[in-house]
Order: structure tokens, then sequence, then C-alpha cells
């Protein structure tokens, strides 16, 4: 019931989209892909402007799933975003060692707003842009509990040559146990059309994984590692490893189990 209201949520938000590029807005200056494994960028889309993304995770060891997450960001003007995403998996128990399991997979629907903060003429003397994030996530996931606020702020440094790097600390504001995690990234340009993207979460506040072996909640950071292939600024696909579990704020704070990483692909295409 979850997917299908995300899917028809989306369905209405592409329409709206699509509906405002036809009517002739200027949609020529897109910005670069709005996040990168797990983290956001501060690139906000201009109006009408629609973009979609597709990843998913294949996971062995004790996780043993398949994550698969969607996204869709409608620039809705003066310097805001719209984004829906959601990341899904089916249900699993780790059988523990001195008895009783582990539950784990399940779904995280999350719908966020994107503010640039870069909207005065020359506020970006050097470079750097930034933007806020505030969220509200429908977790069905023994891990996330139950639904709660997300916050984010991004911001990006241009290094030259198209390549750049990312400052993105998120929470995810669960109750008895918000997780904070400060997120660095980077990505640096190999050629024309091809780019090596990378992020790295530490984990500062918060429990976001279990003890394989006794059960107990522990704390574990997040990572990984993508080249990306773009063709222009329409369409780029990334594979790599990562050991997030989903692209929501939720799921890209939660590691796989017993440190499991993924084998990880996604498309982006933008209009």
């Amino acid at each position: 019931m979850r997917t299908r209201i995300f899917l028809i949520a989306a369905a209405a938000l592409l329409a709206a989209g699509w509906t405002g590029a036809a009517h002739g807005q200027d949609n020529t200056a897109r910005p670069a892909a709005t996040q990168l494994i797990h983290l956001d960028t501060p690139a906000v889309l201009d109006k009408g402007a629609l973009s979609g993304r597709a990843d998913a995770r294949v996971f062995g060891g004790d996780e043993d799933l398949l994550y698969a997450s969607l996204a869709i960001h409608l620039g809705i003007g003066s310097g805001w975003e719209g984004i829906l995403r959601g990341s899904f998996a089916d249900r699993k128990t780790l059988a523990l060692p001195g008895g009783g399991g582990i539950r784990h997979g399940g779904s995280d629907v999350e719908l966020l707003a994107k503010r640039t903060l870069n909207l005065a003429e020359g506020a970006n003397p050097h470079g750097i842009a930034t933007a806020g994030l505030i969220g509200v996530s429908f977790p069905s996931t023994p891990a996330l509990g139950d639904a709660h606020l997300t916050l984010g702020f991004s911001a990006e440094a241009q290094m030259g040559g198209g390549s750049a790097v990312f400052f993105n600390p998120r929470a995810a504001l669960i109750s008895n146990n918000t997780i904070v995690g400060l997120g660095f990234g980077a990505r640096v340009r190999l050629g024309n059309q091809l780019a090596l993207i990378g992020d790295y979460t530490p984990i500062v506040t918060g429990d976001n994984t279990r003890d394989t072996t006794t059960g107990a909640t522990k704390r574990r950071d997040v990572y990984g590692v993508a080249v990306r292939f773009s063709q222009g600024d329409r369409f780029s696909v990334d594979v790599g490893y990562a050991n997030g579990t989903g692209s929501t704020t939720g799921f890209g704070l939660t590691p796989g189990l017993g440190g499991t990483g993924a084998f990880y692909i996604a498309i982006i295409a933008r209009r």
C-alpha cells in the first residue's frame, strides 16, 4: 500500500513538472546531478525542470537484500525544489547465535523541500554554493521508527576542471534515537563524460545498526564510491560500491548489517 501511494504521488509530480515545462519556462541552465551516492548536493533545479533518479543496491552477507530507490526532483522557482523519494526492500530476520533475531529491510518514503541559500546576485563569489533541506520521512522498517522530520545542509566548492568537494551534514530526528551524520563527498572529473564520485558519512549521534552477534545497537559509518558516466546534462549512470541501504535521508544514514557492502548502480535523467 505504501509503495502504491508513493508511485501515485510520483506520477502526479511528474505530470506537474511536465506541464510546467510545456508552458515555456527556460530550463537551459540545468545544474549537475542533485545527489552523489548518499549525499544531497546544493544544486536546485530551475522552475519547471524535472529530474528523476533510480538506483539499486545488491547486498550479500548478513544484509542479503536487494534495495531499490526512486526519486523525483521538481524545480518550483524562487530558489525552491521539491523532492519525493523512497527506498524499498523485502523484510528479513537475521538469526542471532544466542537466539532471537534482527529484523531489517522494509521501506522509507520521504518528502523534502530544498532551498538554495545563494539567491542574491554575487552571493557565491568564491564558487561555494549552499542549500538547506527539510523533510518528513514515513518509514516502514524497525530501524527508523515512526514518521519523523529530516534536516540537512549542503555545500559545494568548485575545484576547477569540473571537480568539486561537498559537505552535507544530515539528521533523522527519530524519537529516542536522533541520528546525525557529517557527510563529506567529492567529484573528480576523469574526462569529458566520466567522473569518479564518492562520499563518506561519519555518524556522530545515534545508533544506526545492530551487532550481528549480540543484537545490541551500535554506530557504523556510511560510505560509497562510483564511476559516473554522463551524456551531456540530461543523462548519467553510476556504477560502484556502497554500504548505505538507500537514497533517502534515513536509509542513507543506515549501513548494511555486519559491515556488508553492495554493488550499486544508479540512473539519473533530467528534463
